[in-house]
């Protein structure tokens, strides 16, 4: 008989691999399993330990999980460390030459025959790029995993492969974070005026994103606030969601200043909305290396200079704000010649200055409903642009500056109707 206590050593070593690692059992482990069982050189002893060993493997994995929850300033600091990101626009758009795609296209419109992650993988470490962000899924709706939720995904178009899987697996395998880009604003699958049944699709997506792909450092929310407020679909709601599923993923939203209790400050440099001067919160900006956000026929002969990017770099470096240049893989699904050349050379050009001091203990935001009085009595002398509207639901936008001691406010409002007027926003605090 199999002396029992090696046989229990050994399923409880596979067992903090499992928790070390978020091992999950494959096809082989699992016959090997079999065999032994089917062999009966076991004893009641040894079952009843491998059973419960067995048993509490989803359970001891998710506790652990949550032990390795970090508090945010690290990861904060953590984030501006990596400086230098690339963000992939690679979706519908890729293949209809738009920047936002109609929601009503074919599927069978995509096809990147020769898609290569490892490809854009090799070319963003040749630049020194720290992490990424793939458009998993644009304003138009079309997905780049298979979802249970739609069938306007990769998995309905001729390529059927889990490009997001392909992206992860090939980014990581560099040592390049892989993180991930998601519009809520989804006009295929009719998330556009917020609700229940809205929301639980997102939620639902998210989760598969979140649960299906490792680790995910970050993720970027777009067509949200800007579109749709955060009221229509619960931003506290997703933001408590990401956190309970991935504790570590930082949290960005297209808020630029107004930050909503995101993890991050975003940047969207082709709106001009650029960090101040004396910027000392964890952010990033992003700015295209081409011309758009989607590959375009013309976009090989619009590749940025090495200057344009080796300018943005060390401009946005001291201001603790990443630049994630916007790199857009081709139909084939592949980075152009010019691309991959234009990286090489910035990887021989740029290296990241070492001396800069530590990103500086970041202020806490609190949510609060407040009155607009209330605010400008508060804050001393402050500027509101544009004014509080007389329509109902209008949304609007306040920066407030100069505030008493060392608070400082930073809000953009959500839309809070009271009977035909304006009442109330919804400001954000820092302190």
């Amino acid at each position: 008989m199999v002396n029992c206590q090696l046989v229990f050593n050994f399923f409880s070593s596979y067992l903090s691999i499992y928790i070390h690692e978020l091992y999950i059992l494959n096809d082989k482990n699992i016959k090997l399993m079999k065999s032994f069982i089917k062999s009966k050189r076991y004893s009641t002893w040894a079952i009843g330990k491998i059973s419960l060993l067995l048993y509490v493997l989803p359970i001891l994995s998710t506790a652990v999980y949550a032990q390795d929850k970090r508090d945010l300033y690290p990861l904060q600091s953590d984030f501006v460390d990596l400086r230098f990101g690339v963000m992939l626009h690679f979706n519908m758009g890729t293949f209809t030459d738009e920047e936002w795609a109609s929601p009503d296209h074919d599927p069978q419109k995509f096809n990147p025959t020769q898609l290569d992650c490892h490809q854009w993988a090799d070319a963003c470490l040749a630049a020194g790029m720290k992490y990424a962000i793939l458009t998993t899924k644009h304003h138009d709706g079309f997905c780049l995993w298979d979802s249970k939720y739609t069938d306007y995904d990769v998995a309905s178009s001729p390529y059927k492969k889990d490009i997001v899987r392909e992206y992860v697996d090939a980014f990581r395998s560099r040592g390049i974070k892989p993180c991930l880009y998601f519009s809520i604003w989804d006009r295929h699958n009719g998330v556009e005026n917020g609700g229940q049944e809205e929301e639980e699709f997102v939620i639902n997506q998210l989760t598969e994103l979140l649960t299906n792909y490792g680790e995910i450092p970050q993720i970027i929310f777009d067509g949200w606030n800007w579109k749709m407020g955060h009221s229509r679909i619960s931003y506290q709601r997703i933001y408590d969601h990401i956190k309970k599923l991935q504790p570590n993923c930082l949290v960005s939203e297209h808020n630029g200043n107004s930050n909503f209790q995101t993890d991050l400050i975003y940047y969207e440099g082709p709106k001009g909305v650029f960090p101040p001067g004396n910027n000392i919160f964890a952010s990033q900006m992003a700015l295209t290396m081409t011309n758009g956000w989607f590959w375009h026929t013309d976009s090989p002969k619009n590749v940025k200079s090495l200057e344009y990017t080796l300018d943005k770099l060390q401009r946005l470096e001291p201001l603790y704000c990443n630049f994630m240049l916007n790199v857009a893989p081709n139909r084939n699904g592949l980075f152009d010649k010019e691309v991959v050349d234009r990286l090489a050379e910035l990887g021989k050009r740029w290296k990241p200055n070492m001396s800069r001091l530590p990103l500086p203990t970041q202020p806490k935001t609190i949510n609060n409903y407040i009155l607009p009085a209330g605010i400008i009595a508060s804050a001393g002398k402050a500027v509101t642009q544009p004014s509080p509207p007389a329509s109902e639901g209008a949304p609007i936008a306040a920066l407030l500056t100069q505030t008493n001691a060392d608070v400082m406010i930073d809000g953009c409002s959500d839309e809070i109707p009271d009977n035909g007027g304006f009442s109330a926003f919804q400001t954000y605090w820092k302190i």
